[in-house]
């Protein structure tokens, strides 16, 4: 069975968020990244670290985020940590809020440090919230985690944003199985593009 005809239950979901020195994947760098593992509604993993990007960490992205050049200067870099991305996404569903920008990153580290080509199918939550919660003025984070009733832990930081993720995931899964009977990845991944 492909992963596309897998039930959802029994689909793993690797919730992605990254946190960069800019918005150019090629160009700008990961600082930090935080993958929670979700398979029927449970958390069942969780990899988290900072990076040291190799570059200066502008100004205005501090102030967002929190982190500066000297909290990432004896982390890892992204040619460490490459590995370990690999084997915790396998063969997951990726999923992110604003999953372009998150695979985009992704996908661009781990091509450039390891020459390793990423074929996961992506899952949006942002497109999703597009369909779910259309009358929301606006689909970022703050919200669609606030029309859920959940809490952000630590906003702007990669774990405390892949967390809410994921919460949201688990919630919108839910939702989908009752409202719509949506049962597998090739039927979610066509709701999230407006097909069903």
């Amino acid at each position: 069975m492909n992963q596309f005809d897998k039930y959802i239950e029994d689909t793993t979901f690797v919730v992605v968020d990254v946190e960069t020195t800019g918005l150019n994947p090629v160009n700008d760098r990961i600082t930090e990244i935080a993958m929670l593992k979700v398979k029927n509604g449970v958390l069942l993993d969780e990899f988290s670290t900072l990076i040291n990007p190799l570059v200066p960490i502008p100004n205005r992205i501090t102030e967002i985020t929190g982190i500066d050049n000297i909290m990432v200067a004896d982390a890892p870099t992204a040619r460490e940590i490459v590995p370990m991305v690999i084997e915790f996404l396998e063969d997951s569903i990726f999923v992110a809020h604003n999953a372009p920008f998150d695979w985009s990153f992704i996908y661009q580290t781990v091509w450039r440090e390891r020459n390793v080509e990423l074929f996961n199918p992506q899952l949006c939550t942002v497109k999703l919230s597009r369909r779910i919660l259309p009358f929301l003025y606006s689909k970022s984070l703050d919200p669609v985690t606030a029309a859920l009733n959940i809490n952000i832990p630590a906003r702007h930081r990669a774990s405390g944003d892949a967390y809410a993720t994921a919460l949201i995931l688990i919630k919108f899964l839910s939702f989908l199985r009752q409202r719509y009977e949506i049962r597998t990845v090739k039927e979610l991944l066509q709701f999230q593009d407006g097909c069903s």
